[in-house]
């Protein structure tokens, strides 16, 4: 019976929920016409039907226990190209007929479930109270005159009541729900077309960063290596003339060069663990995650599971540079006393979130530490949320698919 009652009572509040968007809808559709008329002139005129979905995506969102992507094709061209594209958007079709049916449907079975509660005692109790009313009253679907007909249907009007909120109401509910989650979500054809235009946007972030990462290693090797080779063979140059004549000098000059060709080497190894670093062949993840924590000057805790699953290689770098990209924030930019690393995941996801108590006000969109983590998280598919309000520190959650 508890069960009962609580899934009706959710379905109600579900219902009386979706009143927030029914009644709005019934005064979106009476001017749906003149919006129609009014693309024409302004291709974005069905923004307040669009808020109006966007609304219902939020929520339904938890009820159906996923997102529902906006479906929406991009405004963008001349104006004739934008009024053709709203026109011919099936998102916008599918918005106006959500709100078709939603105005009805959702003012009507809204209004029901609300008024089933009170109603269920009101029959329930009228054969205490119906010579009190003016002979020959109606209530709802039944008319009593007579005491036979006050002691039998009331009482059928109330297992009617109860009938209709124990079945009817929980189903309605979760018929608007799916039509909502149904009509709102992008279709099968925008999906793909989303999927390929996000591809080539993560493509192109992909090449860009490793353009730059091609150009990081050039300039390394151009400015470190190979001046450090170029200074070593002058100095053997100069120990090949002095060995003849002075032998002495000439042992100086050959120290001077081993001396070189140590420091190339070790500039070398540098840029061949800025390409992979060979701490992660080693000790995988959570040995380097735990060796840049401890290299940090202020104290970071870590977190990650002894049993956590080993990811894809590229998966496994991308998380190493994330987690080394963030550190090197916090440490020269938002002056926090202590950070934190988390790393988790099931086998087909990996999730990284690093936070500080630093100052915050971190901008993603600006600077390249951000920007390239970013970029380097869309070649892989992954997700990157940056939050940073002012004086409340800043937390990066990055998750990679690992398939």
């Amino acid at each position: 019976m508890r069960t009962a009652i609580k899934r009706s009572a959710d379905a109600t509040r579900v219902l009386f929920g979706g009143l927030g968007t029914a009644v709005p809808a019934i005064l979106g559709l009476a001017f749906t016409p003149l919006l129609l008329l009014a693309i024409v002139v302004y291709p974005g005129a069905l923004a307040p039907v669009r808020w109006l979905a966007e609304a219902e995506r939020k929520r339904v969102r938890p009820l159906l226990g996923h997102d529902v992507p906006r479906p929406y094709r991009q405004l963008d061209g001349g104006h004739w190209r934008r009024v053709r594209t709203a026109l011919t958007d099936p998102a916008a079709w599918r918005d106006l007929a959500w709100l078709f049916g939603h105005s009805i449907a959702g003012l009507f079975v809204g209004v029901t479930a609300v008024a089933l509660w009170p109603s269920i005692p009101y029959s329930f109790t009228m054969p205490l109270w119906w010579q009190l009313l003016p002979p020959g009253t109606v209530t709802a679907v039944i008319e009593v005159r007579t005491w036979p007909e006050a002691l039998t249907w009331p009482f059928v009007q109330t297992a009617g009541y109860v009938a209709l909120l124990w079945w009817l109401i929980p189903l309605a509910a979760r018929g608007q729900v799916r039509f909502a989650g149904t009509l709102l979500r992008p279709t099968e054809r925008a999906r793909l077309e989303q999927q390929v235009e996000r591809l080539t946007e993560t493509r192109t972030e992909a090449l860009e960063s490793h353009g730059a990462e091609l150009r990081r290693i050039e300039r390394d090797l151009h400015d470190g290596v190979q001046a450090q080779l170029v200074s070593v063979a002058v100095r053997l140059g100069l120990a090949e003339r002095a060995l003849r004549a002075e032998p002495t000098a000439a042992l100086s000059l050959l120290q001077d060069a081993r001396s070189g060709i140590e420091d190339s080497l070790g500039h070398l190894r540098g840029v061949i663990r800025g390409i992979y670093p060979p701490i992660l062949a080693d000790r995988g993840l959570g040995g380097a995650v735990h060796a840049l924590a401890g290299g940090q000057r202020i104290p970071v805790s870590v977190s990650i599971p002894d049993d956590l699953p080993r990811p894809p290689a590229p998966v496994e770098a991308a998380a190493y540079f994330v987690v080394a990209e963030s550190l090197t924030n916090v440490t020269k930019h938002s002056t926090a006393g202590h950070a934190e690393v988390t790393v988790d995941g099931d086998g087909a996801q990996l999730r990284i979130v690093v936070r500080d108590d630093g100052q915050g006000g971190a901008d993603p969109d600006s600077g390249s530490g951000l920007v390239g983590i970013r970029r380097r998280v869309a070649a892989l598919d992954g997700s990157a949320h940056i939050t940073s309000p002012a004086d409340g520190g800043t937390t990066i959650e990055v998750r990679l698919p690992c398939g």
